[in-house]
């Protein structure tokens, strides 16, 4: 067993992958309050040295966002493109290992399915619900430094966790794709498919609570609750798209149904690869 969490930490700290999910997580994180704020900063002086209608509208428009719009920005960023960024990241370690189309671990390695399995289903979740919830409140304090608050560091704190479960998610079923098949590539396009469309599915047929992917809703919603939002347009749009419901009863079970399905992708891989080991036992090989 340690073996095998000395491989996989080895593996994530060398080569700059654990350094490129905490730049670019934290990165998009603040990228959209100092966009914002330079852009408003720009128009400002621009409206200043040029008085006219159209700038006039742009200056309104910008000024009027408030810090927990940028926040449900910063969610947005963090839970959709971080996303796709998590997913190559963890290419290598998600099916990349195996050569051959064959997901057979060899038994002189001395790693069982169970010892090569577990560490990444430790390692990499916790690394990205970490990192997520960090860049969440990161992007949520440099929203402070631009634009008008306050905001309600409850309902952030829950955007965070729950941005941090739904990646946590995501990050198990692309290890159990990937580790039971082999097919590294495979494993990003159904976690693509699945993370872009089966919300809107959920959503069309009114079951988009109480399950792993309401998450992203209920992060959404929580980031918008955090303060009184200036801009009436992006908060129309943004709620005719996303789920209001944020209970304590759906974040609950939306969180304790993706723990409980995370732990039984985690027995379906270890199962899938323990049936694949190959046991070279007296002079024939045994498959």
């Amino acid at each position: 067993m340690i073996n095998g969490f000395r491989k996989e930490l080895m593996f994530f700290t060398r080569g700059g992958r654990l350094a490129a999910v905490i730049l670019v997580m934290l990165s998009l994180a603040v990228v959209s309050p100092v966009m914002f704020g330079m852009m408003q900063s720009m128009i400002s002086v621009l409206t200043q040295m040029s008085p006219s209608e159209e700038y006039t509208e742009m200056m309104s428009m910008f000024t009027s966002f408030s810090a927990s719009d940028i926040t449900m920005y910063n969610v947005e960023y963090v839970a959709g493109i971080g996303a796709i960024v998590v997913l190559f990241v963890f290419k290598g370690a998600a099916g990349g290992e195996q050569k051959l189309r064959s997901v057979v671990i060899p038994q002189c390695s001395g790693l069982s399915a169970v010892n090569y399995v577990l560490p990444k289903y430790l390692i990499y979740p916790v690394v990205v619900f970490a990192v997520s919830v960090l860049s969440v409140y990161a992007g949520s304090g440099t929203a402070l430094l631009f634009f008008a608050g306050p905001l309600d560091w409850g309902h952030v704190t829950t955007a965070a966790m729950c941005t941090g479960v739904f990646l946590a998610f995501s990050t198990c079923v692309q290890l159990c794709v990937g580790l039971s098949t082999g097919k590294s590539g495979l494993a990003i396009i159904i976690c693509i498919a699945m993370q872009t469309f089966l919300p809107s599915i959920l959503s069309t047929f009114r079951v988009d609570r109480f399950n792993p992917f309401a998450l992203y809703s209920i992060a959404l919603s929580s980031a918008m609750a955090s303060g009184e939002s200036g801009n009436s347009l992006m908060t129309a749009v943004e709620q005719a798209s996303t789920s209001s419901d944020i209970s304590t009863l759906n974040i609950t079970v939306s969180v304790g149904t993706a723990l409980v399905i995370s732990v039984l992708l985690y027995f379906v891989t270890v199962f899938v690869l323990h049936t694949k080991e190959v046991h070279n036992e007296g002079n024939e090989p045994v498959l």
